[in-house]
């Protein structure tokens, strides 16, 4: 039986939440959309192999919009340096465009407009990163993203 990419199964949302907290140096709730996008990704596209996977992430490059990045990279291990990760300037939200090329499947994940808009007005009101990190967390995913297969 092929065994596909993943997350190890002994790491729990909490546990992977707290090592790229450690890899990004602190907890916020936009490191937490790209992880749980990230998780998203390679569930839905399965792939069997490193490497087989690449993601482009479009987005407004600046803080606190950039923290996605982070989490996409720990979950997915697609990275800039190793040539799987490619960032595309946006100042209309945030998406991840996952695609196994040799398949040619596609999954381009987008987060919901009115979470973008409710986490910038949290912060207005001085809301910790950490609370709004876990709230993200906890909410199902149908509420964060919309999902769209194909081109």
């Amino acid at each position: 039986m092929k065994r596909r990419c993943s997350i190890s199964e002994d790491m729990d949302l909490k546990g992977l939440i707290m090592k790229a907290a450690e890899f990004h140096g602190h907890l916020g709730p936009f490191l937490v959309l790209g992880i749980r996008a990230g998780l998203i990704g390679l569930r839905e596209l399965a792939p069997e192999k490193f490497r087989q996977m690449h993601v482009t992430v479009k987005l407004n490059p600046s803080v606190p919009f950039s923290c996605f990045i982070d989490g996409i990279q720990v979950t997915t291990k697609c990275t800039v340096g190793n040539g799987l990760l490619r960032l595309e300037s946006s100042r209309e939200g945030i998406s991840a465009r996952f695609e196994i090329h040799s398949s040619q499947r596609v999954l381009t994940i987008t987060v919901r407009s009115k979470v973008l808009k409710y986490l910038m007005e949290m912060f207005s009101k001085g809301a910790s990163n950490e609370r709004l990190a876990w709230e993200i967390a906890s909410l199902p995913e149908e509420k964060l993203f919309t999902k769209e297969n194909g081109g």
